[in-house]
């Protein structure tokens, strides 16, 4: 049996190829793909700029599907399930592991990394790894559970928040949903900043977070007034922009927290570490997920979390490459883009 997986095989060029499916092992589901969403990070291995992987690689890992098929070991899910894998791909012997603590694994890689595409009509998981979504939810929405466990892993690694003012740089999917997380854990105000005017209004609807278009003014000055000089609590950072990172250190207040989520395609050559000793600022960084599917999954219980609002643009999945273009765009509006594969 065939599946069709997306390649980039050059810059700014993704395409299908096909290859056999895998024979299932013992404890592996195969899920029929019903949609895959484009990240943020699928558009560094679209550019060829990702730090880790160079093309040629496979590329998507945010997806939901239906299990079509399990192996005689599997025991909870079942045919026509629901489910949106977690594409981590771990060692499970490390101490890092062992410490409950999977996504610092010596071994960490994902299956984008692996050759496994998420823009793909099958795809196989162990079924540890194959999250069961509750029908409620919807095939469409179910992609974006891993954006979702993306940007409350981050959430958590500022603090409690209850109470607290977070600026949040990046007003795309993983900083709106971030800003959406942060609500819903007491934030008194947030700040969401960007350039593209499209997003903002987005993001504002989705979050009530006030906007700031950082090509009109100085976030920095703008939160500094509103706090009476002091600076807000938290800041968390989700594009990977060196300006961005320098001008999170500005916004927050002494003693204050900086999380790091956005993934930089080169090194920081100017970023002003001293000001992280002179005003005692807590810099934290966020990678991945670890048993936050699970609370994600929680969240869409309570009826606060509406995915499905964040989807502004869908396609057929073979017109991948118009939706990379798209996601590409800086001045796009879009907030997140899904392909339609069943």
């Amino acid at each position: 049996m065939k599946r069709n997986m997306a390649v980039v095989t050059s810059a700014d060029h993704v395409s299908y190829q096909q290859s056999d499916i895998p024979e299932l092992a013992p404890n592996q589901v195969l899920i029929k793909t019903s949609y895959a969403s484009v990240c943020g990070s699928d558009l560094h291995l679209y550019h060829d700029v990702h730090p880790y992987v160079k093309a040629p690689c496979t590329i998507g890992h945010e997806l939901a599907g239906r299990v079509v098929e399990t192996g005689t070991q599997v025991n909870e899910l079942k045919t026509g399930d629901l489910v949106a894998p977690e594409p981590v791909l771990v060692c499970g012997d490390c101490e890092y592991c062992l410490g409950g603590h999977y996504h610092m694994c010596r071994n960490i890689s994902f299956q984008y990394r692996k050759g496994q595409a998420g823009f793909t009509d099958y795809f196989v998981v162990d079924e540890r790894w194959a999250h069961k979504v509750p029908e409620s939810v919807g095939d469409k929405a179910a992609a974006l559970l891993e954006p979702l466990s993306v940007a409350v892993h981050g959430a958590k690694k500022a603090g409690s928040l209850l109470g607290k003012t977070v600026v949040i740089y990046g007003a795309g999917a993983i900083g709106t949903l971030t800003a959406l997380v942060c609500r819903l854990e007491g934030a008194s105000k947030i700040w969401l900043v960007d350039r593209n005017d499209n997003k903002l209004k987005i993001s504002a609807r989705l979050t009530n977070a006030e906007s700031i278009n950082n090509m009109n003014c100085s976030p920095p000055t703008v939160i500094a007034e509103a706090t009476g000089g002091i600076g807000c609590d938290a800041a968390i950072e989700c594009t990977g922009h060196e300006a961005c990172a320098a001008e999170a250190l500005e916004c927050v207040r002494k003693m204050g927290t900086v999380v790091q989520m956005g993934i930089s395609s080169g090194n920081f050559t100017n970023y002003p570490y001293s000001k992280i000793l002179q005003k005692e600022i807590r810099l934290q960084g966020s990678q991945g997920y670890c048993f936050d599917f699970q609370t994600s999954l929680a969240l869409l219980d309570t009826g606060n979390v509406d995915l499905s609002s964040f989807i502004t643009h869908d396609f057929s999945w073979e017109d991948i490459e118009k939706a990379f273009e798209l996601a590409a765009n800086p001045q796009t509006d879009s907030m997140k883009i899904v392909l339609k594969y069943s």
